[in-house]
């Protein structure tokens, strides 16, 4: 988090209702700011580079909200390894495909390798769980009607 900076970071885990999880629709300008903001711009500089006219109120409006500010606190716990190009993080279709891509890699992976990729998505689809059929849909009722 940034100190001396005048913008309350901290204020998302003070004030923050757990209970309340939306889940919003980020627009790309809004993702490209929490992006320039964590790597060390000012919120007017952020918002310039992020395309925004009005950068001076745009980025003072943006860190108002406290899904940016969750967003920027991810970005910087972020090591710089586990972002790709552009910055974010891989989304979940990226590393389904990529461990199916993985798996199914008979030229340059080695079995172990392969294996590994293939018990990740096995956990994944829940394919190693026992499943309880007999529990699920068959009762046994013994009536004790013999005279």
């Amino acid at each position: 988090m940034r100190a001396g900076k005048g913008y309350a970071l901290g204020a998302v885990e003070k004030g923050g209702d757990a209970n309340v999880a939306k889940k919003r629709k980020m627009t790309e300008k809004q993702r490209a700011f929490c992006r320039f903001y964590a790597e060390g711009f000012a919120p007017r500089e952020a918002a310039e580079k992020a395309g925004y006219r009005n950068a001076r109120t745009e980025g003072w409006r943006l860190m108002q909200k406290e899904y940016i500010q969750k967003r920027i606190q991810r970005l910087e716990r972020l090591p710089l390894e586990a972002a790709g190009e552009d910055g974010e993080p891989a989304e979940k279709e990226e590393i389904l495909c990529f461990l199916t891509e993985v798996m199914r890699d008979n030229e340059e992976a080695d079995l172990k390798t392969r294996m590994k990729a293939a018990e990740l998505l096995g956990k994944r689809e829940s394919l190693f769980q026992k499943e309880k059929e007999a529990e699920e849909g068959c009762r046994v009722v013994i009536v004790d009607d013999i005279p």
